[in-house]
């Protein structure tokens, strides 16, 4: 695993990685946003810019604790942008919670930034001809490695301050220490690990990381008090953080009127830069080139401090704690060290298609024509071709395209609505053919036996009757169900005139109200004696309300309460037929429109009923609801518009 990694289920697919990353080191693969180790610099980017946290830094807080409880002494190695980090908190405390953490000595990285910052000038004057870019920013080193290996010979050949720290250490303050840088970058992590440079830093914490191992252990640098730093002590060496402190601390002097010295922080900016000083284009001598802006805008800095005030508090940092005579003691104590080193070649290429291949995808995700290429850059890319070649490099996938993935959900959604009426359809058919077959299997039982009786002769006239009155009864029930399914189907528009629903509910409840008796159902009215009219079909909504109190009092078995309740609401006119009985499972509810659905036993109802009131309300432009729960009774509300010159 590299150092920084994806945790997928938080992976949402938004992109803003691939958007964000510089090295285009981000391939989908299923929808997950993952990482390639061989193109990544660890700049950290996409861990900032990750919103739901699915982009994450390998830690190696477990790898600390380890070192803390083995008897070698681990020596803390502070980054000098602490003071930015932790704005409310004074260095020195740190010191005293790192040493509280079981660290035996804390020394600041800033002095090897003194020594580092006094090769440059040398560097310069050895090769007069030659543009030298600074390699002090391991993100910005490794870019150059993986992507433009043919700037490699104008890397300044010297150690990051962090690395000469190491160094110093390792090879003359105690071999046998253990060394953990704190700082706010996650290359670091790498630079540790490069093998031009490795076995220096033993591990790397970023500032969450330090504050994690804090509270684990409860303790709050706020509240402890100043403690010493050890080892050599920097001067101007803290401005390291701060863009342009490696000039300060060298002594080169800029004019802003001479192109030969150049400050490039932030990845726009640099990789302008790099790719000037490719195409010859660029004139400076000597370019000081951060991915950040300066390691005060590390990843791992996470305040609300803006960079003016992050340099403000470096640079008082670096006024208030200088010692200019000690430093110059300690710079001739470890003069000697080599702070010399070698670059890597680690240029990754990815496969280059053909223009063919191109064409395909593009025609896949229908940007063939320039007219049709968007370039809207949801996908991460900032052109339509661009994802195309990526998509035939295998890091991205045809899905990423938004516009042609919402053209494809809206084609499935399209078929699956097909699909679904379709079924609907089939159900229908043989719902229909189902209950209407039952009655006219009655029928011709009946007519065979009528007409058996009349061949023989036989005239029982009271069982004749008997035999057509049954037949009558079948034929009638075949009648019902198609009123009911064309009630269901129709497509007529309502005859619409003004209507009282309060008097048409009167009318309803007297047809009713006899069932209702028998059924020991009590009615009770709540009439709102205001209530607007409606412009509605008479007949229809007396069949709605109709439909409605005769579930009721059938859900109603063993007696209860059926309520009508007429009230206004956000202009409308809303009825609520409410009833105590059985109730209706949840899991029912969502299909209580569909036709020939039924919660009622086998020959009490064909399911036609609620299906019709929905199909009537609907085309009066109105709208039911319903909320029920088993066992205490169902709520069905209707709302329907007010007559509009009734509006108050």
């Amino acid at each position: 695993m590299g150092f920084i990694f994806t945790i997928e289920e938080r992976c949402k697919g938004c992109y803003a990685c691939i958007r964000s990353c510089p090295a285009k080191a981000i391939k989908v693969k299923e929808g997950i946003a993952g990482v390639m180790d061989e193109r990544c610099v660890a700049c950290g980017y996409c861990i900032n810019i990750c919103a739901t946290g699915a982009k994450q830094t390998r830690s190696e807080v477990d790898l600390v604790r380890q070192l803390l409880e083995e008897p070698s002494p681990v020596i803390a190695l502070l980054s000098s942008s602490l003071p930015a980090a932790f704005p409310d908190i004074r260095p020195k405390q740190v010191v005293s919670a790192l040493k509280k953490l079981g660290f035996s000595e804390v020394m600041e990285a800033a002095f090897g930034a003194e020594l580092v910052c006094r090769e440059y000038p040398k560097i310069l004057a050895e090769n007069p001809g030659r543009p030298i870019l600074s390699s002090t920013c391991p993100a910005m080193v490794s870019f150059i490695e993986k992507f433009y290996p043919e700037l490699i010979g104008n890397l300044a050949p010297v150690v990051s301050p962090v690395i000469a720290m190491g160094r110093i250490i390792k090879w003359q303050y105690n071999p046998e220490a253990r060394v953990v840088f704190i700082g706010p970058c996650i290359a670091k992590k790498a630079e540790t690990a490069d093998e031009m440079v490795g076995g220096l830093i033993d591990a790397v914490l970023t500032f969450p990381e330090l504050g994690e191992m804090l509270g684990a252990k409860g303790i709050d640098p706020a509240s402890e008090e100043d403690a010493e730093l050890s080892g050599p002590v920097p001067s101007m060496g803290r401005l390291w953080p701060v863009p342009g402190g490696l000039l300060k601390i060298a002594g080169i002097s800029t004019d802003i009127l001479s192109p030969d010295i150049v400050v490039a922080e932030g990845i726009d900016p640099a990789i302008s830069c790099l790719r000037e000083f490719v195409e010859g284009r660029a004139s400076t001598k000597f370019l000081d080139i951060f991915f950040c802006q300066g390691c005060i805008d590390g990843p791992a800095i996470d305040n609300d401090l803006s960079l003016f005030e992050r340099r403000r508090v470096i640079a008082d940092y670096a006024l208030k704690q200088t010692d200019p005579g000690r430093t110059q003691s300690d710079l001739e104590k470890y003069a000697g060290i080599d702070l010399s080193r070698r670059f890597t070649d680690r240029h990754t290429v990815l496969p280059v298609p053909d223009e063919k291949e191109v064409s395909r995808v593009l025609g896949q995700i229908d940007k063939l024509g320039s007219e049709n290429q968007l370039n809207c850059g949801a996908c991460g890319y900032r052109s339509c071709r661009e994802l195309a070649t990526a998509v035939c490099q295998g890091v991205a996938e045809p899905e990423m395209c938004w516009p042609y993935l919402v053209d494809r959900l809206q084609g499935t959604q399209d078929e699956l609505i097909r699909i679904e009426k379709m079924t609907s359809l089939g159900q229908m058919a043989a719902s229909i053919a189902h209950e209407i077959n039952n009655p006219l299997a009655g029928v011709l039982v009946y007519n065979k036996l009528l007409s058996k009786k009349l061949a023989n002769g036989t005239d029982r006239k009271e069982e004749s009757l008997d035999y057509l009155s049954k037949m009558w009864s079948e034929v009638s029930r075949c009648s019902r169900i198609i009123r009911n399914l064309l009630d269901f189907a129709r497509q007529s528009e309502p005859m619409l005139r003004l209507v009282e629903v309060n008097q048409v509910i009167e009318q309803v409840l007297a047809m009713v109200g006899h069932q209702a008796q028998l059924q020991n159902v009590e009615v009770v009215k709540e009439f709102s004696p205001s209530l607007p009219n409606v412009m509605a079909d008479f007949d229809q909504l007396q069949q709605v309300f109709t439909n409605l109190s005769l579930n009721a009092i059938q859900a109603m078995s063993e007696g209860g309460t059926l309520t009508f309740r007429t009230s206004v609401e956000n202009n409308k006119v809303r009825v609520d037929v409410q009833d105590t009985g059985c109730g209706i499972p949840k899991e029912h509810l969502n299909k209580l429109g569909t036709p020939f659905f039924t919660t009622k036993e086998k020959g009490k109802g064909v399911g036609l009923g609620v299906a019709v009131v929905y199909g009537i309300v609907e085309r009066h432009e109105g709208k039911v609801s319903v909320q029920s729960e088993v066992g205490k009774g169902t709520v069905f509300t209707v709302y329907l518009r007010v007559n509009k010159d009734e509006k108050s």
